[in-house]
């Protein structure tokens, strides 16, 4: 068991931003973004939160001075042997990203009584599934929009290394539009049926998305979602709620 304080600051360490938020209860009163890398910041964030309990969660390892100052400084750290508020199917429960999971609780505390998927489009886009009755099932990774880029320029000897750009049509017209609407039509079409495959099989669904290039896409879909940027936020909320 965890104290429960008035406010909590919840931390999440991805593969290429620290995303952070502080809470009183399930309402979110702050948020922001550093660098990954800027573990500097990361020490002067917990310090100036150091009257709110923390609560941290990372899909990398962290190096040991971090580790040293989190222990130190009382943080509670989200890992596979946590506590949590759904039941877990997941066959392999100590391979599953804390990330995933955290997103799936987060989207689940929203909708509490409707079956969730969630779709978390970063550097993997992730998809999650929890069933009407709160059991998380399970979901799929697929590589995220850099990813499709640079393994095109990586694994060719003539593709050029692009970045994302807003196009149009169905049909490149030249190698950087044949390339750009590849990768981001490709993306496009596998949500969207992803969605489509999910609603088929749980009529009621509530999709939910999440991640850094989710604004790429999420007023190209054609079926409405939930758009929440905090989301894995508010499952490690979540789950400091549930063991405090």
């Amino acid at each position: 068991m965890v104290p429960l304080f008035a406010m909590h600051l919840a931390v999440d360490i991805g593969n290429s931003r620290i995303k952070w938020a502080r809470f009183d209860g399930r309402n979110v009163l702050e948020s922001g973004m550093i660098p990954e890398t800027d573990l500097d910041t990361l020490r002067v964030l917990l310090n100036f939160h150091h009257k709110d309990q923390v609560s941290l969660s990372s899909v990398v390892n962290l190096p040991s001075e971090i580790i040293e100052f989190c222990q130190s400084h009382s943080v509670f750290m989200v890992d596979s042997d946590t506590a949590v508020p759904i039941q877990n199917d997941y066959s392999t429960p100590k391979t599953l990203g804390i990330d995933r999971l955290c997103a799936a609780i987060g989207a689940k505390s929203l909708f509490p009584t409707e079956p969730v998927l969630v779709i978390d489009i970063g550097t993997c886009i992730k998809y999650e599934f929890v069933s009407r009755d709160g059991v998380y099932e399970g979901g799929n990774i697929s590589p995220g929009l850099q990813m499709r880029f640079a393994s095109l320029n990586n694994y060719t000897s003539k593709l050029p290394a692009l970045q994302p750009e807003k196009t149009t049509g169905p049909i490149g017209r030249s190698t950087t539009e044949a390339l750009r609407l590849g990768v981001q039509q490709g993306m496009l079409f596998e949500i969207q049926a992803m969605i489509e495959t999910m609603q088929a099989l749980h009529p009621n669904l509530k999709t939910v998305g999440t991640g850094g290039d989710l604004p790429f896409f999420v007023n190209e879909l054609k079926t409405h979602i939930f758009a929440d940027l905090l989301l894995v936020l508010r499952g490690i909320n979540e789950i400091y709620l549930h063991n405090a």
